[in-house]
């Protein structure tokens, strides 16, 4: 067998011959060239395992493994076991990685020693309109969001193998179809996550992607995981407050006085919380939930200059960063709702 590379590739593909082509392509075409790929073929009963054995004949950096359709963690848990390099790097069979996609990654491994996880930015691509989604990259406020949500995109990820394999940090199968989230939640226990502040991965948006097929056990399991994380703060939500955790999370705010007073409320809990426990840094985290506090009040301006007045009279508003054109923005809007309901 040959030396161990710097980098494994790891990839799970289930009959994804329509996109697997490209994918592969773009790790193949990378400027930083010492890798292997692993792909595993988790049961395909489509062209798959042809595309496979055909890139495999045209590159020794390419190793494949024929899974038996027990889904994607047992699959990536499986890449795991065969991966050698020094650092491991997460690739999905419909996306695309740029070409200075590991460079960049491994530059910063190999300056900062204490990231065990380095994640990156992503575009999305196919349907719909495109977006860069600029994921935080200091790595107090990624801890701090992920007590809300993932700030690491799952196929941009490159994770350092061997603490991740001291500490038994593998995907957890009961954590259905948010395996990375629990992951990112409990390697943070151990090690500093970072992201690249450049685009890495375009991510491409289509309707065979697993998270659209799974978008209710998904969110459900995504639950689970931020519950576990309140518990560490010392709050055991009701149900109330677990469906208003969700709410803010997801983004979905709802339109009324109640809900902006609800949430900020719960803000104001989840600040206290931290404060005595200590689970995560202080300042971050409150910018953190200040963030979060800007954002449903910018979301609420059709309420006029009630949500300019609770804005501003929030314990939350000296931790915003907020600048003054956005101030300026949110403050004409309230006063232009005021106008058209007086």
């Amino acid at each position: 067998m040959r030396s161990a590379p710097r980098v494994s590739v790891i990839m799970a593909v289930r009959n994804g011959e329509l996109y697997l082509d490209e994918a592969i392509r773009s790790v193949l075409d990378q400027t930083f060239t010492d890798f292997e790929c692993i792909v595993v073929n988790d049961g395909s009963t489509d062209g798959t395992a042809a595309i496979l054995e055909r890139n495999e004949r045209q590159d020794s950096r390419i190793r494949l493994l024929q899974s038996d359709g027990n889904g994607l963690v047992h699959a990536l848990n499986q890449g795991w076991q065969l991966a050698r390099g020094a650092y491991v790097a997460r690739m999905d069979a419909d996306d695309v990685s740029l070409p200075g996609r590991f460079a960049a990654q491994v530059r910063l491994m190999e300056e900062r020693p204490e990231v065990g996880v380095c994640g990156g930015w992503i575009e999305t691509f196919g349907m719909g309109a495109g977006e860069v989604r600029r994921y935080p990259t200091d790595a107090d406020v990624i801890r701090s969001w992920l007590l809300f949500e993932s700030v690491l995109a799952h196929p941009s990820v490159m994770i350092r193998r061997e603490p991740f394999v001291t500490w038994g940090l593998f995907y957890d199968a009961a954590m259905l179809h948010a395996e990375d989230y629990d992951l990112w939640v409990r390697a943070s226990q151990y090690t500093v996550l970072a992201n690249v502040p450049e685009v890495l991965v375009r991510y491409r948006l289509h309707p065979q992607q697993v998270v659209r097929k799974h978008e209710m056990t998904k969110r459900e399991t995504a639950r689970r995981i931020r519950r576990r994380q309140l518990e560490r703060l010392g709050i055991v939500p009701t149900a109330d407050e677990d469906s208003l955790h969700e709410s803010i999370s997801s983004w979905d705010y709802a339109e009324s006085r109640e809900f902006v007073s609800a949430a900020h409320a719960w803000l104001l809990k989840l600040a206290e919380a931290n404060r005595m426990t200590g689970v995560y840094p202080r300042e971050p985290f409150q910018r953190t939930v200040a963030e979060r506090w800007w954002t449903i009040c910018a979301a609420s301006t059709h309420l006029g200059l009630w949500a300019l007045a609770v804005l501003r009279r929030s314990p939350l508003w000296d931790d915003m960063t907020v600048n003054w054109k956005q101030q300026l923005k949110f403050g004409v809007k309230c006063g232009i709702r005021k106008r058209q309901h007086a």
